[in-house]
């Protein structure tokens, strides 16, 4: 048990940094803390399991980069923008059109334990990964299993029915429109954390 709370709260901590990176521009005082030791502890973390890193590192290349810049916040706010702005890559409906089911599913989570996000649109690729890390949270904090399981079922369901439809389509599409690539390592970063993250909700919780 002590396992699963451990490996529930690191989880809930990735899909909260990813969710910070994509949801907002970074300020200044993020953008220097990529040159920190606990950006970089925690990125040599991840490198360490096989299946990130490569992605880790090339993220790591790209926020090196990053700090290179004349003026980084101004350039990378320049293109969140141009990425994230109108029309969004957050969007999930422009990636894949969920089914009905999965849109039920997701304003029920939504409406049963929100987020910390501003916008409550179920479609919005971050707070689907928000909700991860809500859910997550919450199994570890759960007082019996039963809750437990039923807790680990919303999140295989939210994993399988909505995030694995849109997130291939989604790192494709910052590959092809981030010409300076760090929204790009991210999304790379992500989906090989997802693949991750998936096999496990699949194959080892319960």
């Amino acid at each position: 048990m002590q396992d699963f709370m451990v490996t529930s709260h690191r989880r809930a901590e990735l899909y909260h940094w990813f969710t910070a990176l994509f949801s907002a521009p970074l300020a200044d005082s993020e953008i220097r803390e990529f040159n920190g030791y606990d950006m970089h502890a925690f990125l040599d973390s991840l490198a360490t399991l096989d299946p990130l890193k490569d992605a880790t590192e090339a993220f790591r290349r790209q926020a090196g980069r990053i700090l290179q810049l004349k003026k980084p916040h101004v350039e990378l706010t320049e293109q969140y923008g141009r990425l994230f702005g109108q029309p969004s890559l957050l969007d999930t409906s422009a990636l894949a059109q969920p089914e009905d089911e999965a849109l039920m599913l997701m304003a029920i989570l939504l409406k049963q334990h929100g987020t910390r996000l501003e916008d409550d649109d179920p479609l919005n690729v971050c707070n689907q990964l928000e909700m991860m890390a809500t859910l997550a949270l919450a199994a570890a904090d759960a007082t019996d299993d039963a809750q437990r399981k039923a807790l680990l079922d919303k999140q295989r369901e939210l994993a399988n029915l909505l995030i694995i439809g849109w997130l291939p389509a989604f790192v494709d599409a910052c590959r092809e429109q981030d010409g300076f690539g760090f929204y790009a390592a991210a999304a790379e970063l992500l989906q090989a954390m997802f693949s991750m993250d998936l096999h496990y909700l699949n194959n080892v919780a319960e």
